[in-house]
């Protein structure tokens, strides 16, 4: 009897919390406007409609075409980063020129309202974080302001940033950077030492922020400089389905009852 009531208990549980599939935005699967500055995309079979919306911001008047042919207008989907991967994949690609160090873009990454409890496990990595001092191409590429927004919209969520060989990580929380230290080739050996892969765990989130400027290491009116953006993977929140939120409360009530005739019976 025992052994049954468990039974009973661990498929009552299986059934309120149902298994959920990692969604990705692949870009090789999609498509973005060269120079457009916000796109939605449906992704994800199990909900109708756009389930995650890219914006860029900040100073765009500054945004470039991209290096690689056919040279869009950034923003760009673009096989413009090999990122140390088999072959060159696209990405979103950043192109620009900013007139001082105090200038930057900004990139948000909003989820759909369907998603209700928030998504978890959101992912990406961004390629060519990197510096140049020659003459000509002076840029120091800096992440900052890295963060996510809770569900619930009031607290933001610091993510856990893994750097390579060509940048370096600084700060805690919040306050992370990460600063471009030695040039990085775009495609082929040794793309992935610009690598920074940003990650917000398991907390649930309703959106992410970061900005891509210049850094003090370079000088005053920094040249052209690019970076892209691979996949971003993300986990929705499982939902309780009302049907199965019955059948499981039918069941746990059966788990009462025979618990209660077992103690009768002694």
């Amino acid at each position: 009897m025992r052994y049954f009531s468990r039974s009973l208990l661990f498929l009552c549980l299986c059934l309120l919390a149902p298994a959920v599939q990692a969604v990705t935005l692949d870009w090789d699967a999609v498509t973005w406007t060269a120079g457009s500055l916000s796109n939605s995309y449906d992704i994800d079979p199990a909900k109708a409609g756009n389930d995650i919306t890219v914006t860029v911001s900040g100073n765009t008047s500054q945004l470039q075409p991209e290096l690689a042919s056919p040279n869009p207008m950034t923003p760009a989907v673009a096989p413009a980063f090999q990122g140390g991967l088999v072959s060159t994949e696209k990405t979103l690609c950043l192109a620009v020129n900013f007139a001082n160090q105090s200038q930057s873009v900004t990139v948000t990454v909003d989820f759909s309202a369907n998603y209700t409890l928030g998504v978890q496990n959101v992912s990406f990595t961004l390629f060519d974080i990197d510096f140049s001092a020659a003459s000509g191409n002076n840029y120091q590429d800096l992440l900052s302001s890295i963060t996510a927004l809770s569900i619930d919209g009031t607290t933001l969520v610091a993510p856990t940033i893994t750097n390579s060989a060509n940048n370096t990580l600084s700060g805690s929380g919040l306050t992370q950077m990460v600063n471009g230290t030695v040039s990085t080739a775009d495609t082929g050996p040794g793309s992935g030492n610009g690598n920074v892969t940003i990650n917000f765990g398991a907390t649930a989130i309703k959106s992410f922020t970061f900005t891509y400027g210049s850094g003090s290491g370079t000088v005053a009116d920094p040249t052209y400089q690019h970076v892209g953006m691979h996949d971003i993977t993300f986990t929705p929140v499982p939902e309780l389905n009302p049907a199965w939120s019955a059948l499981g409360s039918c069941l746990l009530v059966a788990v009462l009852i025979l618990r209660h005739s077992a103690k009768f019976r002694k």
